[in-house]
């Protein structure tokens, strides 16, 4: 899991989100937004999507306990 930055009420173009998580393709940012995963949707500014830096942590948080909990039983 990348490491929070010290400020983490930030945006994030779709560039920077899915370099966030490995370089992902976009296909892998598509089905994310579509699946069960709770993963954070977008907002739009001028046309162009962006994704709020806290929420992304959040998901990122949920995504690993519920690993755990996965794990543990």
């Amino acid at each position: 899991m990348p490491q929070e930055p010290q400020s983490a009420e930030q945006f994030l173009s779709s560039r920077q989100v899915r370099a966030r998580y490995g370089d992902v393709s976009d296909m892998w940012l598509h089905r994310r937004l579509n699946d069960t995963s709770g993963f954070p949707q977008p907002i739009y500014i001028r046309g162009r999507r962006f994704w709020r830096l806290s929420c992304l942590i959040n998901w990122e948080k949920k995504i690993a306990s519920r690993d755990k909990a996965e794990a543990a039983a």
